[in-house]
């Protein structure tokens, strides 16, 4: 008796083990960077736009490195969203009260996906965003970066600057086997 009781705690560990470690073949990360550039002279206090260069994806490559594909995606959802000032040396983000990154596609409309409504003045080279919690598996073949925000310090050369974004994907790994 002692060793059934024995042999199905072991037969429970092991298959508690093995659903978590499934669930975490079917969740992994794709990161994408851009370039954006902020340009001199955008009007104080009146609203800025800015349009990154679409980004190819390459989400079936992706996906067939994580051993899945795009039929099989639950969501997709951001994890984390970053500027960075590439240029110029010693520039800040103190001239934005407030920054906001949108995405979209050819064939989709665009969402916010991050922001910071109150940016102090002190702020550095670097600004980690809020990100919303929208749905973004429709979105992640191509897409196209929208950034939109207020200055309250005027711009007198360029600021070139990166966004690094991180995306959370959930598969469902168990479809494929039925």
């Amino acid at each position: 008796m002692k060793r059934i009781g024995g042999l199905l705690l072991l037969l429970f560990a092991l298959s508690l083990f093995s659903c978590n470690a499934l669930k975490k073949l079917q969740q992994f990360y794709i990161n994408y960077n851009t370039q954006v550039v902020f340009p001199a002279n955008i009007p104080v206090n009146l609203p800025l736009s800015i349009t990154s260069p679409e980004i190819q994806t390459n989400s079936s490559q992706v996906f067939q490195n994580n051993n899945t594909s795009s039929n099989l995606i639950q969501s997709i959802t951001l994890n984390k969203l970053s500027l960075k000032i590439t240029s110029p040396s010693g520039q800040t983000f103190s001239f934005l009260q407030s920054v906001s990154v949108y995405i979209s596609t050819d064939s989709l409309p665009e969402v916010e996906i991050a922001y910071d409504n109150n940016i102090p003045a002190n702020v550095g080279d670097s600004l980690a965003l809020s990100v919303t919690n929208a749905d973004l598996e429709n979105y992640i073949k191509a897409i196209k970066m929208r950034i939109a925000g207020t200055t309250d310090q005027l711009l007198t050369t360029n600021v070139d600057a990166t966004v690094n974004a991180q995306f959370f994907v959930q598969a469902n790994l168990l479809a494929a086997l039925n």
